[in-house]
């Protein structure tokens, strides 16, 4: 996906619609997909959390890594 930089946030998401709405059902599905796949990564690097069942979806962490106190 190419990288945008405007001082208008309004034009960045334009770009971001058009450039999604320029991709095919298939190349979407795909995007889907591999958006899928890498939530299920991040998920699964987490020791703490349950393994996900068949069909089980990612909503958020079950047990979230603590980070330090600023």
């Amino acid at each position: 996906m190419p990288v945008y930089k405007s001082q208008n946030a309004d034009d960045i998401s334009k770009y971001q619609r058009e450039y999604w709405h320029s991709k095919t059902p298939q190349e979407r599905l795909d995007a889907a997909l591999k958006l899928m796949e890498q939530a299920k990564a991040i998920y699964a690097a987490n020791p703490k959390n349950p393994p996900l069942d068949y069909g089980t979806s990612i909503l958020k962490s079950r047990t979230p890594i603590e980070r330090r106190k600023r």
